[in-house]
C-alpha cells in the first residue's frame, strides 16, 4: 500500500500542472478471510512509517470507503490519511482505488488520477466550456461531453499487478503502468516479482502468518527516475502487515508496519 500512496504524492505535483457514505458491502467478503486484502469489518487500521534510522515519521490511517462486487471480481476504495510528526496538524489525505480480479488486486491508475487530480477541477472547467458554446444542452449529453474531453486529457496503460489470492513460493508476473495527463507523464515498471516464503510476523496490531513479496519498482516521473527493491509480508484477512524499501544499492529507505486495527476484523 505505501508503494501506491507514494505514487499518488506525484498528483500534488499534477494537480498544480493541471491548475495554469460509507457503503461497506460486508457480505463481500466469505467468513473464512480467505483474502490478502483488509477486512470491511475492520472501520480503520493504521502503519507507522521509519526511516533508515529507526525514527518515527509519519502514520498512516486507511478505512474501506466502499466496495463493489466482492473481493473475487470487483472493485474497491480506499480513504488514506497521512499524519506526519513534525507536522501532525497537516494532515495528507486521498483515495486510493483497487480492481480485483480472481482475488488479485490491482491497482486502479485511471481511477486514482482521475479522482485525485481531477475531482471538482477537470468537471467543472470543462462544464463551464460547454455552457459557453452550448445553450440548453442536456444533462445526460453534458455528461457525455464531459467524459469525451476527459478521455483525450488523461491516458493510462498497463495494470499494477498485486499479490495472487493463493499465493505459492515462485516467480510472478512482472507488471507496468503508464499514465499522461496532458504533457505530464509518469511510468511505473515493477520487475523480479516473487514469494519467497512465508513468515509469522509480531507487530502491535498482532500476530500475523505472512507470505512474503519481493519486487523492484522503477518510477519515472518527466525527467526523474527512482528504483526502490522492496520487500512486503501479506496475511489473509488483513492484507497488507509490513514493507521495507532499500534503494537500488541495497541501503534501507524506510519500514512500514501494521500499528493498530480499530474494529472488529
Amino acid at each position: 500500500m505505501k508503494r501506491f500512496f507514494a505514487i499518488f504524492l506525484l498528483t500534488t505535483v499534477l494537480t498544480t500542472g493541471l491548475t495554469t457514505g460509507l457503503s461497506i458491502c460486508c457480505e463481500a467478503y466469505a467468513q473464512d478471510d480467505v483474502y490478502l486484502v483488509p477486512n470491511p469489518l475492520a472501520a480503520r487500521w493504521s502503519f507507522i512509517e521509519t526511516d533508515n534510522n529507526g525514527k518515527h515519521t509519519s502514520t498512516f490511517y486507511y478505512s474501506v470507503e466502499s466496495i463493489d462486487g466482492d473481493a473475487v471480481n470487483g472493485r474497491l476504495k480506499l480513504r488514506v490519511e497521512e499524519v506526519s510528526v513534525d507536522s501532525p496538524k497537516d494532515t495528507v489525505k486521498s483515495f486510493d482505488f483497487y480492481l480485483f480480479k480472481d482475488g488479485e488486486f490491482i491497482m486502479d491508475m485511471r481511477a486514482g488520477f482521475e479522482y485525485n487530480v481531477f475531482e471538482n477541477k477537470i468537471d467543472s472547467l470543462v462544464r463551464n466550456d460547454i455552457k459557453k458554446k452550448y445553450k440548453d444542452l442536456p444533462k445526460e449529453k453534458e455528461k457525455e461531453v464531459i467524459e469525451e474531453v476527459k478521455s483525450t486529457f488523461i491516458k493510462t496503460s498497463g495494470e499494477m499487478r498485486g499479490i495472487p489470492r493463493y499465493p505459492v513460493v515462485g516467480k510472478l508476473p512482472d507488471c507496468e503502468c503508464h499514465c499522461k495527463v496532458n504533457i505530464l507523464s509518469l511510468k511505473v515498471v515493477v520487475k523480479d516479482r516473487r514469494i519467497v516464503g512465508k513468515e509469522d510476523i509480531q507487530t502491535e496490531a498482532g500476530s500475523f502468518d505472512c507470505f512474503i513479496l519481493e519486487e523492484t519498482m522503477t518510477t519515472k516521473f518527466m525527467m526523474m527516475k527512482n528504483v526502490d527493491k522492496i520487500r512486503s509480508w501479506y496475511a489473509y484477512g488483513i492484507g497488507l502487515v509490513k514493507e521495507v524499501t532499500y534503494d537500488k544499492n541495497g541501503k534501507l529507505v524506510s519500514t512500514m508496519i501494521l500499528n493498530e486495527v480499530i474494529g472488529d476484523r
